[in-house]
C-alpha cells in the first residue's frame, strides 16, 4: 500500500512539474518574431527598393494600426491565418496558401485571431528614403 501512494506522489509531482515546464516554456516564446530575408534595390526603379520578410504570429498577437509610407506591401500566409484590418477595405480572414494586397499610405493592422501560430511571408516595395512602417494614431 505504502508503494502505491509512493507511487501516486511521484507520478502527481511529475504532471505538476511539466505543466510548469509547459508554461514555462511557452511564456518564453516571443508572441511575434519577425526575420528580414532580403532588401535590395531595384535598379529599373530609381529610389525603390524590394524588402521580404518572414514572421511568425503567436495566437492573440495583434500588430499596431500603421501605414507603409509610399510602400506597396503583399502578404503570403504560409501556415495558419491572419485577419487584416484595412482602412477603405474592412476586414479580410487569410488563410494558409492565400495572400493579401495592401496599398500603399492605407491604415491597417493584422492580428492572429486563433488559437494556433501563424506564418507569414511579407513582400514590400517601396521608396528607399521612406520608413518601412509608420505607427497611426487615431
Amino acid at each position: 500500500m505504502k508503494r502505491i501512494f509512493v507511487m501516486s506522489g511521484l507520478f502527481i509531482a511529475g504532471a505538476v512539474l511539466g505543466g510548469m515546464t509547459m508554461e514555462y516554456s511557452r511564456a518564453q516564446t516571443p508572441l511575434y518574431s519577425t526575420n528580414q530575408i532580403l532588401r535590395t534595390d531595384l535598379n529599373n526603379l530609381p529610389g525603390q527598393e524590394l524588402l521580404i520578410f518572414s514572421s511568425t504570429w503567436q495566437p492573440g498577437f495583434r500588430l499596431p494600426l500603421h501605414q507603409h509610407p509610399n510602400g506597396h506591401e503583399v502578404t503570403f500566409v504560409i501556415e495558419g491565418e491572419q485577419t487584416f484590418e484595412i482602412d477603405g477595405i474592412g476586414t479580410k480572414v487569410v488563410k494558409a496558401g492565400e495572400a493579401l494586397y495592401t496599398p500603399p499610405n492605407t491604415p491597417h493592422f493584422g492580428r492572429n485571431a486563433t488559437d494556433k501560430a501563424s506564418k507569414t511571408l511579407v513582400v514590400r516595395i517601396k521608396d528607399k528614403d521612406q520608413p518601412v512602417m509608420v505607427e497611426v494614431k487615431r
